[in-house]
């Protein structure tokens, strides 16, 4: 373990943790601060993005030992609050950038980076900047999201205020049709939004850890399922399959159109007889631990 001393969104913290943590699993895990997702946990997506330095770092993949001391870090916890929103929180629940939200902190994070840096950015720096950034979305198709950051900079050269840039309801009190701002905007723009991840972090101290075991092959038939060695892990509570699941292992309303030559009840819960894609869950692995989950997993 290594005793460090950081400024996290301003205020001064002594964080003791191992030195190959990643940053964002100290963010999360031990400071709660869960608006920084995690989603690829490959450095692909951005959703994990933090400002350390006055660099937009992907926290996910940046190793504690890679934190210098005395590093300034800043979260999408020190951009804004519910109460204080920053032009470009604003900015995005008006253009409707927060759809899912789960991308929303790494990007209103980078675009800070960005704007900090160039206050007069151009369309194609916003787009090129999430690029390099690699912030992706699956929601928006991203104009949503240039929009937001251009309307954004002129909040901040003084051109407009962020009073003229927020919503306001139209004198005929019409909202269908319109853009007011959807009812989770602002949860998701701050990073107080939870998500599954999120909630798995709040959870009682002696709740059980959860790990998937997932087909590593595009397709197969599944002769047996051993689950001896992984029951003997250290933390292993008990390790889940088709076996457990009560009632009729199956999912439906996957494929209903006329054309299914099954009766709709064609894919399992837990693979029991066929592995069906890439990534099929086959088994759960409860663990006292989420390290102790995966590793049994493995």
């Amino acid at each position: 373990m290594e005793k460090k001393a950081l400024t996290i969104n301003g205020i001064p913290r002594v964080i003791i943790a191992d030195p190959d943590a990643s940053l964002a699993d100290v963010l999360r895990r031990q400071l709660g601060l869960t608006g920084t997702k995690v989603g690829c946990g490959t450095a692909q997506c951005g959703a994990c993005s933090v400002i350390m330095d006055g660099k937009v770092v992907r926290s996910c993949v940046t190793k504690m030992k890679k934190v210098e001391e005395g590093a300034q870090i800043t979260t999408i916890e020190g951009i804004g609050s519910p109460e204080n929103l920053h032009p470009i929180q604003v900015a995005w629940m008006v253009h409707g950038g927060a759809q899912c939200g789960f991308c929303s902190p790494g990007f209103i994070v980078s675009a800070k980076g960005l704007l900090d840096q160039n206050v007069n950015p151009t369309r194609e720096d916003v787009r090129d900047w999430f690029q390099k950034h690699r912030n992706a979305c699956r929601c928006t198709g991203y104009k949503p999201l240039v929009d937001a950051v251009m309307d954004a900079a002129r909040v901040l050269r003084g051109e407009i205020s962020k009073e003229d840039l927020a919503y306001k309801l139209p004198a005929d009190g019409r909202i269908w049709g319109g853009v007011h701002p959807r009812p989770s905007a602002v949860a998701k723009v701050t990073g107080t939004c939870d998500y599954g991840a999120d909630l798995g972090l709040k959870l009682p101290p002696n709740a059980l850890q959860l790990a998937l075991v997932q087909a590593k092959v595009s397709h197969a038939n599944i002769l047996s399922i051993d689950a001896s060695e992984a029951e003997k892990m250290p933390g292993v509570y008990k390790v889940v399959t088709h076996k457990d699941v009560k009632g009729k292992n199956r999912i439906t309303g996957l494929i209903t159109f006329p054309t299914n030559k099954g009766d709709g009840w064609d894919r399992p819960i837990l693979c029991d007889t066929k592995v069906f894609q890439f990534g099929d869950a086959i088994a759960i692995v409860c663990a006292d631990t989420i390290e102790n989950a995966r590793a049994a997993a493995d």
